[in-house]
């Protein structure tokens, strides 16, 4: 029975362009506990001759900081000082006599060695083109996402929705591959974006079932051009719930805890046992296989099972995740029941009676409820302003020609980082704000006839500080 693995990566850009990583360290957690260990993962497999095929989701963000020099730099820096920390942590630890802290102390060292190995000598610091080289080898298929990881049906301006799915396929096709389908922040599913999707040869969008107004999943669309594939929230809990899945079991790492010594517990934190956690890993795999088989057994023979997996939930909660990932991959492969696949594979033998028509919905349902709550309402009023005066400005006539070009681009990468859903994730945060600021300045400075020195130095510091997206072309985002 055909299984499709879809593993979500995105990171919201911390880039820091200063000499040391400061501000850096959600981005440099999330390689090292779950982009490095993936590549691990899956190289060990091919190694081994394994018939393995996942999707990857990775967000334009993500790739576009993880192929940048100097967030590699920061990366090696963040690591070696934890190396050195775990250092003075064992010999802390063994001079007090401390063998449950100099244990721990010890695998930590292990650990981040290992993963400060496999950047620098097995990958050459190019995690970017390691994930392409997997791709060319068809273990990795890539999907399409939002330039900005945009939540597309909260954008006003239907000209900048568009554009993010554009930029986004040229982006992914350039880093990694031609991309078949189509991943939204949220499973976010916007009217009107199958038009874009098929202009792209886009086949297939991954929806939540909830988006569903009618119809079946997987169904068409559009008939024969662009398909709705639904993954399934059941098992996908099992992955990805702290309360509900495996994440919170009590042996796992306790993520309130910043040294990693102490383990969840059942009614409070107890002492960390990287052995026992990990065997507890292998159990959840085991358990997880059964599940799945189980719940193929309820579905017609040969229908494709799509399982969603956000690897930002290893990065912030679930330090043993790939470990798990590893050993539920390594039974799919060698369990003559089971077939890993693509979601793309259902549609060869999706009936054209199989139609579906789309909700702008996510999942789960109270993410939607809390995007559009009160507490968002400033966020998406800046957001929706910006968006309408940059549309403006361009259609007014404006010509964008040498400087001029330059800061109308770089008003986009702004746009851009403003819109990125991880503002919306936590109302709280308001580095949006600093974003929208910036593309005030700058379009003030495109309203000018030229540039003074002093808007040039301007320009340039915030060129340097801002710097996704070197290939962008403003007038995409106000098309008609």
């Amino acid at each position: 029975m055909p299984v499709a693995f879809v593993i979500e990566l995105h990171a919201p850009y911390a880039r820091n362009p200063g000499r040391q990583y400061a501000g850096e360290d959600r981005l440099h957690t999330l390689t090292a506990q779950a982009f490095i260990p993936l590549l691990d993962l899956l190289g060990d497999l091919q190694r081994h001759g394994l018939p393995i095929t996942i999707t990857v989701a990775c967000s334009p963000i993500a790739l576009e900081q993880w192929r940048d020099p100097v967030v590699n730099k920061h990366f090696a820096q963040w690591l070696e000082e934890k190396i050195r920390h775990h250092q003075a942590e064992l010999s802390r630890f063994e001079t007090e006599g401390d063998r449950h802290g100099a244990y721990l102390a010890r695998f930590y060292l292990d650990w981040d060695r290992q993963i400060l190995r496999s950047f620098t000598n097995r990958y050459q610091r190019n995690l970017v083109g390691r994930l392409q080289e997997l791709v060319t080898a068809g273990i990795v298929v890539p999907l399409c996402a939002p330039a900005g990881y945009a939540i597309l049906p909260l954008i006003s301006q239907e000209s900048i929705a568009r554009a993010h799915i554009e930029h986004g396929f040229l982006y992914i096709s350039r880093s990694l591959g031609r991309p078949e389908g189509l991943w939204l922040p949220g499973y976010a599913w916007r009217s009107g974006l199958e038009h874009t999707a098929i202009q792209l040869g886009l086949r297939y969008v991954v929806v939540a079932p909830n988006s569903l107004v009618s119809g079946q999943l997987p169904g068409w669309i559009v008939a024969r051009r662009l398909a709705a594939i639904g993954v399934d929230e059941e098992l996908a809990q099992h992955c990805g719930s702290f309360e509900l899945g495996y994440p919170g079991d009590p042996l796992y790492r306790d993520a309130a805890d910043p040294g990693g010594h102490t383990a969840i517990g059942i009614n409070a934190p107890q002492p960390y046992d990287p052995y026992d956690a990990i065997r507890r890993a292998q159990e959840h795999a085991n358990h997880f296989i059964t599940q799945l088989l189980y719940r193929l057994e309820q579905l017609p023979a040969e229908s494709t099972i799509v399982i969603p997996i956000d690897a930002r939930v290893w990065g912030s909660r679930w330090f043993e995740g790939p470990m798990w990932l590893q050993a539920v991959l390594t039974r799919c492969a060698t369990d003559p029941r089971l077939r890993l696949t693509h979601p793309g594979t259902i549609l060869s033998d999706l009936r054209v009676s199989a139609t579906a028509a789309l909700r702008a919905c996510a999942w789960p349902a109270h993410q939607w409820q809390r995007w559009q709550s009160s507490a968002l309402a400033h966020y998406w009023q800046g957001i929706a302003d910006a968006e309408t005066r940059f549309v403006e400005l361009v259609k007014c006539g404006l010509v964008g020609e040498g400087l001029r070009e330059r800061v109308l681009n770089q008003a986009v990468r702004e746009l851009l980082l403003a819109e990125m859903r991880d503002w919306a994730d936590d109302p709280d945060e308001m580095g949006w704000q600093r974003h929208l600021n910036r593309f005030d300045q700058l379009l003030l400075l495109a309203r000018q006839d030229s540039l003074s020195a002093t808007d040039l130095f301007a320009l340039e510091q915030i060129e340097q500080q801002d710097a996704p997206f070197s290939v962008l072309n403003y007038r995409l985002f106000a098309k008609s």
